[in-house]
């Protein structure tokens, strides 16, 4: 392999025969994944996808798992932590085939909760809209395991939002999506930090009292403090903030951001409600 070829497939995910796998057309991808989405395929297989570190966003076809004695340990379920094996395709359109999968957590805690159960579904939804197919998004993954594994801890009721508002804020960076709250987006000057700021996502962030007038129907309201919020959740890790339990109307506050941020990003309102305190 020339340095060329080195640096090329540097930080690439590991293959069974060499890094890109030069010795083979269909290089043996093994990496770590977080299960998003499943559907059943014919009678006894399945397609599912997968979050992984080194490939972003990946859907595999798992044959014959539905089979009585599969040997890849029945199917999958969502959000499983697994490592996982599968054949690298290219650029064809087919489905890769998924050739190991060894479960590493099946978040038992998470799923005997209500409130974790449907904060972990949401997450679900939040990693497949804003998480681009096939294309890394460097530490997504990390964000993504964070956050299940913390609603895995048996953290208290209480803090399941502000674990939800930090995998939204860290989304948002990541995918380039935040908006910006440190400048009004139309003139440039500082917000006065004891004001009320008015957020406007259509502009990209929020507006002075200056340039506000015209924008009252697709405006809305975010407290200094839920500001200064927004901003901490966009830079930490779900696991640093499992004991963060905010007073009820900066919740709101920031509540109200996310939500109305990401109907603007996605343009549709979610499927699946995160749980409110």
């Amino acid at each position: 392999m020339t340095d060329r070829d080195s640096r090329v497939t540097e930080g690439l995910p590991r293959t069974e025969k060499g890094a890109l796998g030069y010795n083979s057309s269909m290089p043996r991808v093994t990496c770590e994944a977080l299960a998003l989405r499943r559907s059943v395929f014919g009678e006894t297989s399945q397609i599912a996808e997968f979050l992984t570190r080194e490939c972003g966003r990946v859907a595999l076809i798992l044959k014959g798992v539905h089979r009585p004695k599969a040997r890849k340990g029945g199917g999958v379920d969502l959000l499983d932590h697994c490592q996982i094996v599968f054949t690298s395709r290219g650029r064809s359109r087919s489905l890769p085939p998924l050739s190991e999968r060894v479960v590493l957590s099946h978040h038992p805690t998470l799923r005997s909760r209500e409130d974790t159960l449907r904060a972990g579904l949401y997450a679900v939804e939040r990693l497949r809209a804003l998480v681009p197919e096939g294309q890394r998004l460097r530490g997504v993954f990390e964000l993504a395991l964070s956050a299940i594994s913390t609603l895995d801890s048996g953290l208290a009721p209480q803090s399941v939002p502000s674990v939800l508002f930090a995998l939204d804020g860290g989304l948002l960076r990541m995918s380039g999506f935040q908006p910006e709250l440190d400048r009004c987006v139309s003139c440039g000057r500082q917000p006065h930090a004891k004001h009320s700021l008015r957020c406007v996502p259509a502009m990209g962030g929020v507006v002075c009292s200056a340039c506000f007038v015209g924008h009252d129907a697709v405006s809305f309201p975010l407290s200094a403090a839920g500001a200064g919020a927004v901003r901490q959740f966009a830079r930490v890790q779900p696991s640093a903030v499992r004991d963060v339990v905010l007073p009820p109307a900066i919740e709101n506050d920031v509540r109200r951001f996310y939500d109305r941020t990401l109907l603007h990003v996605l343009e549709r309102p979610p499927r699946c409600a995160a749980p409110a305190n």
